[in-house]
């Protein structure tokens, strides 16, 4: 239930999380509170087999550790899907095997770091093996890769938020 709501408000709120302050986009003057949702997809709550019909693909995903990148409205789009493999290896339980682990979107559109307005709760993580790009990232679950060299955005990535990480086994700098 909670993902066929948000599937709607995530449809028009799309190209205006971009250019709104994470964590909220206006809508007729009120706030509403975003998560780490892309187009209705949750990671670690929707399945692959969601993810393969919002996209328009017969594929099965779920025994894909990446499906995309997918051609969507604005952009492009890749899912990280939890195997049966990878769900061992993060000790995840047995019902999250076949759900979306992390989206990641590339948007078409050049947007700017300061296009994005971003709320205190984004912090920067540089990961020390990459010097081309940087993240924010925020608790929540949602990160921008940005480039060094320009300062836009080149991906931005649902992923579970840090409150789900802790319950598996996953070691990550910045995103997944």
């Amino acid at each position: 239930m909670l993902v066929i709501g948000l599937l709607a408000l995530s449809l028009s709120a799309q190209s205006a999380r971009l250019k709104s302050p994470a964590g909220s986009v206006k809508t007729g003057g009120a706030a509403i509170e975003v998560k780490n949702t892309w187009r209705g997809l949750t990671p670690l709550q929707s399945s692959a087999a969601e993810a393969a019909q919002l996209v328009g693909t017969d594929a099965d995903l779920s025994q894909a550790q990446v499906g995309g990148p997918y051609k969507v409205d604005g952009g492009e789009v890749t899912f990280s899907i939890l195997t049966p493999t990878l769900a061992k290896m993060y000790r995840a339980p047995r019902p999250l095997v076949g759900k979306v682990f992390t989206i990641y979107f590339t948007p078409h559109q050049r947007v700017s770091r300061a296009d994005l307005k971003l709320g205190a709760s984004f912090k920067v993580c540089k990961e020390q093996m990459g010097t081309g790009y940087y993240y924010l990232v925020n608790d929540g679950g949602v990160a921008y890769r940005l480039r060094r060299s320009d300062d836009t955005v080149e991906t931005v990535i649902y992923q579970p938020s840090r409150a789900e990480v802790r319950r598996l086994a996953v070691n990550t700098e910045c995103v997944f």
